[in-house]
C-alpha cells in the first residue's frame, strides 16, 4: 500500500511556529515575503504531486541520419505525449553538430480530495455489519495523474 495520502494535524500557535521553522523554512521564508505573520495563520495544506513517466517512446530518426550522411541541415519536430504530460521540441542537425532543443513541456493533473462519513464496522452474532457503528470521517483522493500527498495544517485557539 502507498504511503499515507491524507493527514491532518492541529497544532498551538506555539507548536505551528516550531513546525515553520524547524520543518518548512520554505515555507516560512515564503510567508516572511508575503508579509504573512505566523499569528493570522489559521490552516495550511499541502498538497505533494508525485509523478513518473516510465513509458518508453521510440522515434524513428532515418531522416536525420540520410541528412548527416548527405551533410545536409534538418529540422524534425519532435512530440512526446501521455494523457499526463506534452514535451514537445526539435531535432537539430546543423552544421555539423545534433542536438535536441526542447520547446515546451506541459504537466496536467487533477486531484479531487473527497471527504465522507461512514461507520465502522462491527460483528453483530459473527455478521460483519456497519448498522450503528460509530460514525467517522474518511478521505480518499483521485489523482488523474500520478499520486498526491495531502498534509493540512490547523492551529488550535
Amino acid at each position: 500500500m502507498d504511503s499515507l495520502k491524507f493527514a491532518s494535524q492541529t497544532y498551538t500557535k506555539k507548536e505551528l511556529t516550531e513546525y515553520l521553522e524547524y520543518n518548512r523554512k520554505d515555507l516560512q521564508q515564503f510567508l516572511k515575503e508575503q508579509k504573512i505573520a505566523n499569528r493570522k495563520l489559521q490552516q495550511i495544506i499541502t498538497q505533494e504531486l508525485k509523478y513518473r513517466d516510465t513509458i518508453k517512446n521510440s522515434v524513428n530518426l532515418q531522416q536525420i541520419l540520410a541528412a548527416i550522411k548527405n551533410n545536409q541541415n534538418i529540422k524534425v519536430p519532435v512530440i512526446d505525449s501521455t494523457d499526463c504530460m506534452i514535451i514537445k521540441g526539435f531535432v537539430v542537425f546543423e552544421n555539423d553538430t545534433l542536438s535536441l532543443n526542447i520547446t515546451d513541456r506541459q504537466f496536467k493533473n487533477k486531484s479531487d480530495v473527497v471527504t465522507y462519513w461512514q461507520r465502522n464496522q462491527w460483528k453483530l452474532l459473527g455478521i460483519k455489519t456497519r448498522l450503528f457503528g460509530k460514525k467517522k470521517a474518511t478521505v480518499i483522493i483521485k489523482d488523474n495523474c500520478g499520486r498526491t500527498e495531502t498534509f493540512i495544517i490547523n492551529k488550535r485557539n
